[in-house]
């Protein structure tokens, strides 16, 4: 008994259906093959239109508009102009083909329906921003005011765009209630970082343009969204922390107090006299341009080490000076140690005492030219 193999493979079925298709795509070309070419065609021109008179009308606001308003009506100027180009060329293709006639008064109201909702955020935006400035409010609350906000706006467009052509959405929300349970538990991480983001901006441990250090992480900040928190290091690194990391972890905030103190550990041998060498830093600390004359440096005694004194210069930094603060104390020492050693202070270096319980191997143990006994 013979097998088919092309009906065993299943190619007698692939290749019906590929001539079911074929048959398919010439029949739309038969029907709509001039509707389209002419789409097409309106498309082109519309965009060679469109291209020009966008160029323009940017040239006539650059010769005779104000100024100051440029940035803000080239926007607006191009979004409309964008509008209407796509609104153009929906209804034109509409009117093509007679089953999308009868949506043609449908996709000129949401046209109408764009130019509101722009118009209608750049006014909200204008007013948010105002409030939050008489409201006293930093950049990260008006930050999270302005989305909240907008994606409210954002959401009630799309809703009544929908609307526009006879599709409630709320119904299809309820529905996918179940499978908003499920994405949930996929999406753990991101949930806890909008809620530590949201935690983050209403506790405010820092703002933006504030230097912090969090972690391994010492930068200033940037921005601070509902997911990460943006700083710029002083080597120019972008880093971005998810907010559950800074939420969780220990913030240190170096210029909400305002002026910064720092300490810089300095050496010094016990022969030489403390008063002689605070004067020297004293001196040389009062010479740097980023340290603070009030309040005063002062050069201390922290600590007495078995070979050394071990001496801090304590000073301040304004807030504006925290970015440049380790380049600071890198030029203090390398001042503080010229200013000793031309003053003949010696530098200290660390001893050992080494006891020798044999005397009898004392002598190959002693250094060649030191006198002293050998028993």
């Amino acid at each position: 008994m013979s097998l088919d193999k092309s009906r065993l493979l299943g190619l007698d079925a692939l290749l019906e259906l590929g001539r079911s298709v074929q048959a398919d795509a010439g029949r739309f070309l038969t029907d709509y093959g001039p509707e389209l070419l002419l789409s097409l065609l309106l498309v082109a021109v519309y965009a060679v239109v469109f291209w020009g008179l966008t160029r323009l009308l940017l040239w006539l606001l650059g010769r005779f508009g104000p100024p100051d308003a440029h940035p803000v009506l080239r926007q607006t100027l191009r979004r409309v102009l964008r509008l209407t180009f796509l609104l153009l060329t929906a209804i034109s293709v509409a009117g093509l083909f007679p089953a999308l006639t009868p949506s043609i008064p449908a996709i000129f109201r949401v046209y109408v329906l764009l130019l509101l909702i722009f118009g209608g955020w750049a006014l909200i935006h204008h007013l948010l921003h105002r409030q939050a400035n008489a409201w006293g409010l930093d950049a990260s609350l008006s930050l999270l005011l302005s989305n909240a906000v907008r994606a409210v706006w954002v959401l009630t467009g799309i809703y009544l765009m929908f609307r526009q052509f006879g599709i409630d959405l709320l119904p299809i929300l309820g529905g996918l209630g179940v499978a908003g349970l499920a994405v949930g538990f996929a999406a753990q991480d991101i949930l806890a970082n909008l809620i530590s983001g949201v935690t983050l901006l209403l506790d405010r441990p820092f703002r933006i343009g504030d230097w912090i250090r969090v972690r391994d992480y010492e930068g200033q900040v940037h921005g601070l969204t509902l997911r990460t928190t943006r700083i710029v290091t002083r080597d120019n690194e972008a880093v971005s922390i998810p907010n559950k990391e800074i939420a969780g972890a220990t913030v240190v905030n170096l210029t909400a107090g305002g002026r910064l103190r720092l300490n810089v550990p300095l050496p010094l041998a016990y022969a030489e006299r403390v008063p002689e060498a605070r004067a020297l830093l004293l001196d040389v600390m009062a010479a740097h341009p980023k340290v603070e004359k009030d309040p005063a440096p002062v050069v201390l005694v922290r600590q007495v080490n078995e070979s050394h004194l071990e001496l801090i210069l304590r000073f301040y930094v304004t807030d504006e000076n925290v970015k440049a603060y380790p380049v600071v104390t890198m030029q203090l020492r390398e001042a503080a140690k010229e200013a000793l050693q031309d003053a003949g202070l010696a530098a200290p270096y660390p001893r050992r005492w080494v006891q020798v319980e044999n005397v009898e191997h004392a002598a190959e143990l002693r250094p060649p030219g030191t006198k002293g006994s050998d028993a």
